[in-house]
């Protein structure tokens, strides 16, 4: 059996990395290649189940990973959803989405909270999206940053109301559909 192995001795550049063979679940952090299986069946029903509420209140695309959002030369994130509106189209292209997208969604599990609870929501931030959805479903919460509140997000708890969004009026759900 062979066993898949990462020189973690460089700096890993875009160049690097798109020299990957296509379709794996890896990143780029930092100049850091992060690899990691795919989502439980849990997390997918989550994914799903999010898109369903919000895909009809949303003008513009929805994305969900792997889809490779270019950030700089060392840092290639592939959330686990991407909204791009209708006037941020042209990021959109052949090898995937460069610029800054509307709404970044990451659902965690607990080999990624690391990251998404840090690593990539300042990244996220920094970059200019408009808000930074973390869902965690072992809790049932959804977690929403923004560039104004990056270190206290809104929190929405599963039997506690309406989730409500900045990038669209319309994009309003209870948290319980998600769960």
């Amino acid at each position: 059996m062979l066993t898949a192995t990462v020189d973690s001795s460089k700096e890993w550049t875009v160049e690097d990395y798109l020299q990957l063979e296509e379709g794996l679940l890896a990143q780029l952090i930092d100049g850091q290649l992060i690899m990691s299986p795919a989502p439980n069946t849990e997390h997918q029903r989550v994914l799903r189940k999010l898109y369903d509420v919000i895909h009809e209140s949303l003008e513009g695309e929805i994305f969900f990973s792997p889809v490779d959002l270019y950030m700089d030369s060392r840092n290639v994130m592939q959330p686990d959803l991407v909204f791009i509106s209708k006037e941020r189209a042209s990021i959109v292209t052949s090898r995937g989405i460069e610029g800054t997208p509307d709404l970044i969604v990451e659902i965690i599990s607990p080999s990624n909270s690391f990251y998404d609870r840090n690593t990539k929501r300042h990244k996220y931030l920094q970059l200019g999206v408009q808000e930074y959805w973390i869902i965690d479903p072992a809790n049932k919460t959804l977690e929403i940053y923004t560039p104004k509140d990056h270190d206290t997000p809104r929190l929405y708890l599963v039997n506690e109301g309406a989730v409500t969004s900045l990038v669209s009026a319309d994009v309003g759900f209870d948290l319980k559909a998600l769960f």
